[in-house]
């Protein structure tokens, strides 16, 4: 009876929340992924992946802790801080899933648009890829708008040198031809998209199975210690 009861619910919300701090650490660490290969575009709902992960990471710690000792006041603040976490995550992972196409290209244009020289060329050497897209690869002057730095350096350009795209600054006088390298746009699209939608599946997925422990700490919180004082009701 006691295994139906009391103990089963103890260690069932113990496997649970060490299942959570996997959990969270997949999140946290397919969102940081996501972030680190826009490089230029700030999708801040991925940053709220992030968010939701490590304060996932927290209480299940806190739920672990709280099952294991049957702490009423751990139990009590897990029960809620995870309730208001499942509302968050829920509604940043459906953020997440929502960004159309044209909304993830806006961010990367906004981005390219403001970054500095520096860190264009950081993304371009990264992807191995030149300029923001196909109709602005020829903008090597840093007067033109969406210009990029030099990519000279680049595997493509090492074949096709004469190219504009390949000049070696501002200074350079243009060359010829079409650019042999891809665009950033076109390289960093797919991948973005992939990680956006990743990390969007997941937080909402898990964000459903946050319910369970939560009832089941409810319950958990109500039930004796079969090895405690029998007259004592914790």
């Amino acid at each position: 009876m006691a295994c139906a009861g009391f103990v089963c619910s103890r260690n069932i919300l113990a496997i649970l929340n060490v299942l959570y701090i996997v959990i969270a650490c997949v999140l946290i660490g397919v969102a940081a992924y996501g972030k680190a290969v826009a490089i230029i575009a700030t999708v801040h709902v991925m940053g709220g992946i992030i968010g939701c992960g490590v304060f996932l990471l927290l209480i299940a710690f806190v739920g672990l802790i709280g099952s294991i000792k049957h702490h009423q006041v751990l139990l009590f603040f897990y029960m809620i801080i995870l309730f208001m976490l499942f509302l968050v995550q829920f509604s940043v992972a459906c953020a997440c899933l929502a960004l159309s196409d044209a909304q993830q290209h806006e961010l990367f244009r906004v981005g390219w648009d403001g970054a500095s020289v520096a860190l264009k060329a950081r993304t371009q050497a990264y992807f191995g890829c030149c300029g923001y897209n196909k109709t602005t690869q020829d903008r090597i002057n840093s007067t033109e708008k969406y210009f990029h730095p030099s990519c000279a350096k680049l595997k493509g350009c090492m074949s096709k040198p004469n190219a504009t795209c390949c000049g070696q600054g501002p200074v350079e006088r243009p060359g010829s031809g079409q650019c042999p390298v891809d665009s950033c746009w076109t390289v960093v699209e797919p991948v973005l998209h992939q990680a956006i939608k990743v990390a969007g599946g997941l937080g909402l997925f898990f964000s459903f199975t946050e319910i369970l422990p939560v009832w089941l700490a409810f319950r958990y919180r109500n039930q004796k210690d079969p090895r405690a004082n029998p007259s004592a009701f914790l």
